[in-house]
């Protein structure tokens, strides 16, 4: 609500915690599964990787004003 005293709102509908709580519980115990039973783990390092590379090419495109091609990055 606004006024002339300032903006009320409410709490967002679902906290980021909220909303991937059930998520985060199920890679916990697909990574407990893994060790138990010594296979590999759905979600390794590599994909946890990929968006951090596809976030710093985005920065240095805008840094650069130019388009960042994904193996420029290091």
């Amino acid at each position: 609500m606004s006024t002339k005293d300032g903006v009320e709102a409410e709490k967002p509908l679902y906290f980021f915690l909220e909303r991937y709580m059930e998520s985060f519980a199920e890679e916990m115990k697909q990574f407990v599964n893994a060790v138990v039973n010594d296979t590999e783990v759905p979600v390794d390092g590599r994909d946890g990787l990929k968006p951090i590379l596809i976030a710093k090419a985005a920065k240095k495109s805008l840094e650069e004003n130019r388009p960042v091609k994904i193996s420029e990055i290091k």
